[in-house]
């Protein structure tokens, strides 16, 4: 027989993040390409071991590699290793989206670049709101709504209508965790690379699980979609 379980109405604010806790963690993205008709393009997948709690509060990327297939169905290959960024370490309130950010690897591909900031956005995401939050009550996050942020001087990206709600309570990896859902919608997104001008818009939403043991996230989740008009550029010589 199920009976009820009571819950509280908000979030505990007793439980401090450890900062100094070595965590690692395994991120992988994939990107999916369609046309406007919905047909399969390519696919290509951005991978990466990041790791907290080292020493000066400071976090690190290590053997992230590209992978690309032409087939949905295709499994990936291992991928090339981008040695250029291995032990790229910053600390954890720095300002990821400055010029300054990447001036030591310039050459830094876009997607790699996404892959660090979506890291940062799931944990903002996570803590950003957290004394905010209540069961089942969507809360707009105010911080981040309409605020247009330069992408490290290769375009732009505006979050909108962004929402943080807390569903409740569930078990992962044997810890009770907080189980927290975000969504953003009608992003406007700008990228001017060298050879491609991209402009178009970003949803973007998934799913956090905080433990309540020690308030480290233990999985989470982002699915986004895009749809943009892209200009190529001949290469010059």
């Amino acid at each position: 027989m199920i009976t009820n379980v009571e819950l509280p109405d908000h979030l505990p604010n007793d439980i401090e993040l450890d900062h100094s806790k070595r965590r690692t963690f395994h991120i992988i993205t994939d990107y999916m390409d369609y046309d406007l008709k919905g047909n399969f393009r390519t696919k290509t997948r951005v991978s990466g071991v990041y790791t907290t709690g080292l020493p000066g509060d400071s976090i690190k990327w290590n053997n992230i590699r590209i992978a690309s297939a032409p087939d949905k169905e295709a499994s990936f290959s291992e991928g090339e290793r981008q040695e250029y960024i291995d032990n790229f370490s910053y600390i954890q309130d720095q300002n990821i989206l400055s010029v300054d950010f990447f001036r030591e690897i310039p050459q830094t591909d876009i997607r790699v670049r996404n892959l660090i900031w979506d890291v940062a956005g799931i944990y903002w995401f996570a803590y950003g709101n957290w004394d905010n939050l209540k069961l089942n009550q969507p809360y707009r996050d105010k911080q981040i709504n309409n605020q247009e942020m330069d992408l490290s001087g290769q375009g732009s990206f505006e979050n909108r209508n962004a929402e943080v709600t807390w569903l409740g309570i569930t078990m992962l990896n044997q810890e009770n965790c907080a189980l927290i859902k975000y969504s953003t919608m009608n992003n406007p997104l700008h990228v001017n690379l060298e050879n491609m001008k991209m402009t178009g818009r970003s949803h973007y939403w998934g799913e956090i699980y905080v433990s309540l043991e020690d308030k480290e996230i233990e999985m989470a989740t982002m699915t986004e979609d895009v749809v943009t008009d892209v200009i190529l550029f001949a290469e010059t010589h």
